[in-house]
């Protein structure tokens, strides 16, 4: 049984291996085109709005992910395999280029060509800049890898773990204007390679552990 005393470790795996995915840093840029004609009020809002739409849907595919591996006949080891190979093209992408999943750069320009339509909560911030492939994909080997006589406390902490990851992603987010002055674009761009290194590592960790399932099964067999 895991006890409670370790819970806040296990919480913060989750969060490490979430937030270098997420890497709200990166979005900064963006929230500073899409907000730049809105009130501090309406920017407050706007960020707290995609904190909680990206929580609502990368906790719903936590919850959700044992329905899609039934539905579809997918083993557990597929999901981390599938997973990690997932983040670690992401990963690859953040180190080599500087890039990541955030928003498309087109829906970004497009938002900020409607300044009459402020409402950008949902996408881009939430989708895919907060909740995109990589985050979802990370929350599913995360809720894979649960052992079934410790699903409810295993949910449990990876929730904590979402909640907490897109609780600093407000924080970050709420600061755009004043992290964007201090690191500037090459700080930034250093930054996100960074977490791809972070990246990379998790997600090979999810791949040898998808394909150590395998193996085991194929011996099973």
């Amino acid at each position: 049984m895991i006890e409670l005393l370790s819970v806040p470790h296990y919480v913060g795996i989750v969060v490490l291996g979430i937030l270098p995915i997420m890497n709200p840093i990166s979005t900064v840029p963006l929230v500073i085109a899409l907000t730049g004609g809105m009130t501090a009020a309406q920017r407050t809002e706007q960020i707290r709005l995609a904190a909680i739409y990206a929580a609502a849907i990368l906790i719903s595919f936590l919850l959700a992910g044992q329905l899609i591996i039934a539905a579809f006949g997918i083993s557990l080891a597929g999901i981390r395999v599938a997973g990690g190979m997932i983040i670690l093209v992401l990963g690859m992408r953040m180190l080599l280029t500087g890039q990541d999943e955030s928003g498309p750069p087109q829906e970004a320009a497009a938002a900020a060509r409607h300044p009459g339509q402020p409402d950008i909560a949902f996408t881009p911030l939430a989708m895919p800049s907060l909740s995109g492939p990589g985050s979802i994909a990370a929350v599913l080997s995360y809720g894979s890898q649960v052992p079934a006589e410790h699903r409810v406390i295993g949910y449990f902490i990876i929730i904590c773990g979402i909640i907490v990851t897109l609780a600093i992603a407000w924080l970050v987010l709420s600061s755009s204007f004043r992290i964007a002055r201090a690191l500037g674009r090459s700080g930034v761009a250093a930054l996100t390679k960074i977490m791809g290194f972070l990246l990379t590592c998790i997600a090979v960790q999810f791949i040898a552990s998808g394909i150590h399932e395998f193996i085991l099964s194929w011996q099973g067999g």
